[in-house]
């Protein structure tokens, strides 16, 4: 197989750079952007999940902070970051303000609870 030569600063060359280039920076972008939603989904439904757990009844109820600081050792010990109890007092509140508005579903429903 030949290689065609062309120079590096030719019309044909600069073309498919800049194609390249524009390729790699959106895919680049649309990743972040997908991470962003999926987060935002997950995080939500993580302070669903905690805002249930608690509101399933008195005896529940009471244990609200017991609750955030078991799961902030047991996930840190897992994922080593990102489970502090501020975070997930936080990832709570975020969910506790936008309950009633619907966050993207990157991931959907039927995916988030069937992990349950």
């Amino acid at each position: 197989m030949t290689n065609p030569t062309l120079a590096p600063q030719s019309d044909e060359y600069q073309q498919i750079h800049d194609g390249i280039i524009r390729l790699v920076d959106t895919a680049r972008t649309e990743t972040v952007r997908s991470i962003n939603a999926i987060m935002t989904a997950t995080y939500w439904e993580i302070g669903r999940r905690i805002v249930e757990f608690e509101q399933g009844g008195e005896a529940r109820a009471a244990y609200g902070t017991q609750l955030i600081e078991r799961l902030s050792v047991d996930l840190s010990q897992r994922y080593k970051r990102g489970f502090s109890t501020r975070n997930l007092w936080q990832i709570r509140t975020f969910y506790l303000c936008f309950q009633h508005i619907e966050i993207p579903q990157t991931l959907s429903d039927r995916r988030l609870r069937s992990l349950e």
